[in-house]
């Protein structure tokens, strides 16, 4: 019974840390620079949420993030994109990318051994955010659509085989320790 109540809660726990970073991604792309405070808060908030959690895979979690700015920083200097206002990584993706890290150690557990799926996610969804992105004014495209979903595709398909490799090395982890 405690084990089905505590699967529940984990699950729920999944699913707001999701929406929230909808939030997070939402306040960052479309207020950018005008409620980089409000998004700022918002990361905040999601880390408070489930610190224990992250605090037991903060080397992870720095690795996700440095790895992810590394990703922007090598199609912005390759010439793909450039994000509004500044011809390097703006502070709302900083935040942004402080927010996808610790979403994703939460959410995707359940992607623990799913290689390939968590690959055609990464291939399929990251670059969708990227052209949201620059529909809603964040960023400019610099090359072909074709271009910079192949490049922006190949990028998620590898960060998404990061994050559940992470995912399951956390979980082992857990399995030490109980």
């Amino acid at each position: 019974m405690w084990q089905l109540l505590r699967n529940q809660l984990s699950q729920i726990t999944r699913l707001v840390h999701f929406f929230f970073f909808d939030l997070v991604w939402f306040l960052a792309v479309w207020g950018r620079e005008d409620w980089l405070w409000l998004t700022a808060l918002s990361v905040v908030a999601l880390y408070a949420s489930a610190w224990r959690y992250l605090w037991a895979r903060r080397y992870m979690l720095i690795t996700l993030i440095g790895v992810g700015l590394l990703a922007e920083y090598l199609m912005v200097a390759m010439g793909a994109i450039r994000f509004t206002g500044t011809d390097l990584l703006p502070a709302w993706l900083i935040l942004l990318w402080l927010g996808f890290a610790a979403m994703a150690l939460v959410v995707f557990t359940w992607l623990k051994g799913r290689y390939v799926l968590a690959f055609i996610a990464g291939v399929i969804f990251g670059p969708i955010t990227y052209f949201a992105g620059v529909g809603l004014g964040a960023a400019e495209r610099l090359t072909s659509p074709m271009l910079m979903a192949v490049g922006y595709s190949l990028i998620w398909g590898l960060l998404m085989l990061l994050v559940v490799r992470m995912v399951a090395l956390g979980q082992d982890k857990e399995q030490r320790y109980v």
